[in-house]
């Protein structure tokens, strides 16, 4: 009996602490439940404020454009970041407004992109939604109506029916927005050498852009190369005239000049609207300086068939040269003059043709002629030494060796009456000084006005074969900066 009762105690004992266990580990989960489901009830509202505004940007944009109670389509002028403003020029109504910007506003590229206002370009054809009330910018992109053409060389301008034509397709045009560098230029600065920008709508053109410009080049000390040819880089080749200008896009180039049996390359570097002067002096073949004392006083001299003055020092190409000395009442002398050194003196004395007297022939190695008084005189011609440098009629002078010779109205002329007092040229080819007039030429062809203290002006112009006079009349030329 006292056993059994033992074993009980014993038993009781053991059952006590796991009854207790057990009950405390009900209660800590309870307790633990209640706190998760409180836990859950605090975060459902923002779990049912993210569902309930699934809206996509697309959305946010249409209803940017709805709260708009005006939508326009306009080209970009001016963006002005110090009181957030833009100047624009209205398609539709055809005139400039101004509109201002917020940090609100949605200003976007064209593949939606967030851009700051300073980001848009001249020119640039966009579609905003605004509050005309305030002038207030609500969202502007670019405009989904507009195209664009960037690389565009080679663009054909008819100023008679304004109409471009870019490839195979015209377009038509009113008013442009033409720029250059962002300054506001005309179409009639724009030269086929250009690499252009174009945008427009549908059929209009209404912006144009110079990504790459032109300036010209100038070419001097040319006499060995006179009437051989010059290229440029990828510019046609051209005969070398006097006083040569060829306008060239803008760019890194070697420059190569020929003539017969010579010929010389040269790196040349054409900047935007500027005159770059080369010498052609390097290329082609040495040169002698040569004193003439021709007696009687007042002899013509010429070489090589031209009539030379020379009272200062003349400047020949080594090799060969044809002369000739006449006086009325004096014998006449025709030779040869060799010229091999840098400096020689030549002395030719004619006698009256009543004597019985040979023409007397001294060359005299070495003359020590004083560089600083050098002038050349040799290219000028009988009618260059009247002073008559100012003619109002200019012949052209037609290259019957080119492959495809321009087609000349000998029964016309082209008048350039304004820029006036200024150096014209056509192609590169010296015309004489405006107002004037030279021999009509029909075709396209670049006309360059150029004047010292002036901005050098190229245009491109197209000569109608039209059976009449051609009047060109442009602006004055802009003052150097």
């Amino acid at each position: 009996m006292n056993n059994v009762r033992g074993k009980n105690k014993k038993f009781m004992i053991k059952i006590g602490p796991i009854m207790s266990l057990l009950i405390g580990l009900s209660f800590f989960t309870f307790v633990l439940f209640i706190a998760l489901m409180e836990t859950g009830k605090s975060k459902k509202p923002v779990l049912r404020q993210t569902i309930s505004n699934p809206a996509t940007k697309e959305e946010e944009n249409s209803s940017i454009y709805n709260q708009a109670d005006k939508n326009i389509t306009a080209l970009v002028l001016e963006v002005n970041t110090s009181d957030k403003s833009i100047k624009l020029f209205d398609i539709d109504k055809k005139e400039e407004i101004v509109l201002y910007y917020t940090g609100g506003s949605n200003i976007t590229d064209k593949y939606g992109q967030p851009i700051t206002a300073g980001q848009l370009e001249m020119g640039q054809i966009v579609d905003i939604a605004c509050q005309s009330s305030k002038n207030k910018i609500l969202a502007l992109q670019p405009s989904l109506k507009a195209w664009e053409y960037i690389g565009v060389n080679n663009m054909l301008i008819d100023s008679s029916d304004k109409t471009i034509k870019i490839a195979s397709k015209k377009y038509t045009y009113e008013s442009p927005i033409v720029t250059d560098n962002d300054v506001f230029i005309s179409l009639e600065d724009i030269t086929e050498q250009d690499v252009l920008t174009v945008r427009g709508i549908d059929e209009i053109v209404w912006s144009v852009k110079v990504i790459k410009g032109h300036g010209t080049v100038r070419l001097i000390d040319c006499d060995a190369f006179l009437g051989g040819s010059v290229t440029i880089g990828y510019e046609a080749v051209q005969k070398i005239t006097e006083n040569m200008i060829v306008t060239v896009r803008e760019g890194n180039y070697n420059l190569t000049a020929e003539n017969g049996a010579y010929s010389g390359t040269k790196n040349v570097t054409v900047n935007r609207n500027e005159e770059t002067v080369v010498s052609l002096g390097d290329l082609g073949p040495g040169y002698g300086q040569i004193v003439f004392e021709i007696s009687p006083l007042g002899a013509d001299l010429f070489i090589d068939g031209k009539l030379t003055l020379y009272a200062s020092p003349v400047k020949l190409m080594y090799g060969e040269h044809k002369i000739e000395v006449s006086l009325g009442g004096y014998a006449t002398y025709r030779g040869s003059l060799k010229v091999d050194q840098s400096e020689k003196k030549v002395q030719i004395i004619l006698p009256e043709l009543k004597s019985r007297e040979s023409v007397s022939v001294v060359e005299i190695p070495g003359s020590n002629t004083d560089e600083s008084d050098y002038i050349e005189y040799n290219n000028w011609d009988r009618e260059q030494s009247s002073g008559e440098d100012d003619a109002e009629t200019i012949e052209i002078p037609v290259d019957e060796t080119s492959d495809e010779d321009p087609i000349v109205d000998k029964e016309h002329l082209i008048y350039i009456q304004n820029p006036k007092g200024v150096s014209v040229y056509l192609n590169g080819e010296y015309k004489g000084v405006s107002p004037g007039s030279f021999q009509k030429v029909i075709g396209r062809h670049v006309l360059t006005f150029i004047k010292q203290g002036y901005q050098t002006k190229s245009y491109t112009i197209d000569i109608a074969d039209d059976g009449m006079d051609t009047y060109i009349s442009l602006p004055d030329l802009e003052p150097d900066r």
